[in-house]
């Protein structure tokens, strides 16, 4: 299956900055952690029984990578995709030529909410957060995007991927590296499946071959800009 690349007028890295501005920006996040591990606004609605906020990432990390939410704590101090997900995205992240050590190493990793919304009422997985959860975090996501300022984002699922580029099927973002804009910050967006072992996305042949168009784009953006 072709690739498509639809340009986005920006450099192929960002603008640099001044020692100042990036201490701002280190110290403008770090309060932007604190507040995130401390909200309680989806206990408050009562969409979940506990806030155990999860995201993990640093000024500097050129990537980022959205999911829906974060799956089931299983220690005191987890770090996303810790788990069989992340064992997934691992994989697809060395076929596309990264190291083991970049997801968590180089990769700046949040979702559009970030605290487990439980499982799924279907018995199989986790529930995905309601958009009214959703818009409830948008501003942490927001000021993420902003202080962070990621060239690429890595978008996990149809929620995640939507979320930011505007509706559409999963089988028409897969497969292509799309501009987006948040929170006045212009990146990339490439689309893929989520991680997830519940997903049955891949089972058909014409979404692995998209799958494998977008891991292709992603290597070709990780030499391109050496990341």
């Amino acid at each position: 299956m072709a690739t498509t690349r639809i340009p986005l007028p920006q450099p192929s890295r960002p603008p640099a900055t001044t020692p100042g501005d990036h201490a701002a920006r280190v110290a403008a996040l770090a309060r932007l952690h604190a507040e995130v591990s401390a909200c309680v606004r989806c206990v408050a609605a009562g969409f979940i029984p506990k806030a155990r906020p999860i995201f993990r990432g640093a000024i500097g990390n050129r990537v980022m990578v959205v999911g829906q939410a974060p799956a089931a704590l299983t220690h005191e101090q987890p770090a996303p995709y810790s788990g069989a997900s992340g064992r997934t995205l691992r994989a697809w992240l060395a076929r596309a030529g990264f190291d083991d050590g970049a997801l968590h190493g180089r990769f700046y990793l949040t979702s559009l909410t970030k605290c487990f919304p439980g499982p799924s009422t279907g018995g199989k997985g986790d529930r995905a957060p309601s958009a009214a959860e959703v818009a409830l975090c948008r501003g942490h996501l927001d000021r993420e995007v902003a202080l962070v300022q990621p060239e690429l984002v890595l978008a996990l699922g149809r929620l995640a991927a939507t979320a930011l580029l505007g509706p559409a099927p999963l089988a028409e973002l897969v497969g292509t590296l799309r501009p987006a804009e948040r929170a006045g910050h212009p990146f990339l967006v490439l689309s893929l499946p989520h991680p997830s072992g519940v997903s049955r996305w891949l089972n058909e042949a014409a979404n692995r071959a998209r799958h494998e168009a977008a891991l292709a784009l992603l290597a070709e953006e990780r030499v391109r800009r050496e990341l």
